[in-house]
């Protein structure tokens, strides 16, 4: 018979793959939805930022959206190959350079973060206002306990 112990490792490990299915979810709506296009999730966090904050440079941009140094660059690149933003080195330091969305990537930002947002609206539309509030509280709760936790265990590990 099992524990009332292993009863809750089991039930931790079954909310964690519901979870991962719905953000498997919601990341293949984002490819459909940006597929059109020839864009993934993180070029569409780009184009949003920069046409929300301006131009930015493109490692500060980079860890804002969460990507590496070359993921970022790679990005960048590809995106410039698009015509969807523009890159200018700084004239007193060569080694930065700054991003900036270009009109069209402004229209493109734009354009696709309407159409996200009546997708998600449509799928959220499915659940009650009281339950849209209690899934964004335990998210919240979900994240800081686990950044608790792996915050503890690397002062533990003596890796912080």
């Amino acid at each position: 018979m099992a524990t009332s112990n292993q009863k809750e490792g089991r039930e931790a490990l079954r909310t964690r793959r519901a979870v991962g299915r719905a953000e498997q979810a919601l990341a293949e709506l984002d490819r459909v939805l940006l597929s059109g296009d020839s864009l993934c999730a993180s070029d569409l966090g780009i184009l949003d930022r920069l046409s929300r904050k301006g131009p930015q440079a493109v490692n500060d941009l980079g860890r804002r959206i969460g990507l590496t140094s070359g993921s970022i660059t790679t990005a960048v690149q590809r995106l410039r190959a698009k015509g969807l933003v523009e890159t200018l080195r700084n004239s007193e330091d060569r080694r930065i350079v700054s991003v900036s969305a270009t009109p069209a990537g402004s229209a493109v930002a734009k354009r696709l973060l309407k159409e996200r947002r009546a997708a998600l609206q449509a799928i959220f539309d499915e659940v009650s206002t009281r339950e849209r509030d209690l899934l964004l509280s335990l998210l919240k709760r979900l994240r800081k306990a686990t950044e608790d936790h792996l915050d503890q265990n690397s002062r533990i590990s003596g890796t912080a």
